[in-house]
This record gives C-alpha cells, structure tokens and sequence, in this order.
C-alpha cells in the first residue's frame, strides 16, 4: 500500500513539474519586434544612429554595434539597398509594421 502512495506521489510531482515547466516556456515574454529599414545612399551606421536617436536608448556606438550583431555584419560598412533590422521597437498596424512613434 505504502509503494501504491509513493508512486501516485512521484507521478503527481512529475506532472505538476511538466506542467509549470510548459507553462514558464510558452508563456514567456515575446522577442520584441524591431524596425527594418532600407539603407539608403549615403547612409552610414554612425548616421542610422543618429537619425533615430530619439526612438532609442544606446550610445551611438552600442547602436552601431547592436546593427552589426543583429544583421551579421562583419563590418560597418552597408551599402544601399540593404536592409537592416535596428534596435527601434516597431508597433503592429493593420497595414504592418510601422515605428512606435507613427513613422512608417
């Protein structure tokens, strides 16, 4: 009787064990969603940075340093046409994706 309690015991743990694991995982917070942008003629990373260094909160050189990480880029040179993913929280519309602070 004593091996029908300890086994009905350890199931009970096991499963309350699965289901707090499973729930911590799909209920974890999301990645963000970050903002895309077309590099344009001209543009640098140094001037991505601060063109938008209002929508974020990095020194210029965490920005520059956060683009070339996210974008694997071995350098910091970008060429227009590309695009990049910046570290400028982007909203959902009905129309896509759009800056959090209404530019599009």
């Amino acid at each position: 009787m004593n091996n029908v309690k300890n086994y009905s015991f350890m199931l009970t743990l096991a499963v309350m064990t699965i289901s707090a694991a499973l729930y911590f995982i799909f209920s974890g917070a999301e990645e963000p969603s970050y903002h895309k942008i077309n590099v344009s003629k001209g543009d640098s990373l140094w001037s991505l940075a601060e063109e938008y260094k209002e929508l974020h909160d990095m020194s210029e050189i965490d920005f520059i340093k956060w683009v070339q990480d996210e974008n694997d880029l071995m350098t910091p040179k970008i060429l227009p046409g590309e695009q990049l993913v910046i570290p400028v929280p982007a909203v959902q519309s009905d129309d896509g994706l759009q800056l959090a602070d209404g530019e599009g």
